[in-house]
């Protein structure tokens, strides 16, 4: 499975928002701006991953600062981390959550979050709730927080 940004491989698109739309409808106004962010900006933020595996979108996730609901200060949010139903269960996922946990790390954060109504699951990635959290289309949601990671933390044990 290949990441990269979707400034570099824009094609993509199409595939990607086709395929969140079936499964995230209410979210896709939210997606669509954010998609146009970021190839509107120069970056480095916001910006927007996909997980391509032959040619195929399996799967990708945004990032982007915005603020913590319950204080004064931003952060940067993995937002939208999908993977395609027919890809779920072969450990894809955490290939997606640490790319964005080391890209944290590049962009000289300390700390990464996302919300989302999955419990026990997050945590197993090392990250741990610390709070409420409303989502941008209003569903009622649990704010997670990790630190990021260093490029090294990720390459297998020698």
């Amino acid at each position: 499975m290949r990441i990269t940004s979707i400034r570099e491989r824009p094609e993509y698109i199409p595939a990607l928002l086709t395929s969140l739309e079936e499964h995230w409808p209410a979210c896709m106004p939210w997606i669509k701006k954010h998609m146009e962010q970021v190839l509107r900006t120069g970056g480095p933020m916001p910006d927007a991953y996909i997980a391509v595996e032959g040619v195929k979108v399996v799967g990708g996730y945004t990032l982007a600062y915005k603020e913590i609901l319950w204080s004064q200060d931003t952060g940067l949010w993995i937002a939208t981390l999908y993977m395609d139903p027919a890809f779920r269960g072969r450990h894809l996922s955490p290939v997606l959550i640490d790319h964005a946990r080391r890209r944290g790390w590049e962009l000289g954060e300390e700390k990464i979050y996302l919300a989302s109504e999955h419990t026990n699951y997050y945590e197993k990635f090392g990250f741990h709730t610390i709070g409420p959290d409303a989502c941008a289309w209003g569903e009622p949601t649990q704010m997670f927080e990790a630190d990021t990671l260093p490029p090294e933390a990720c390459l297998p044990a020698a």
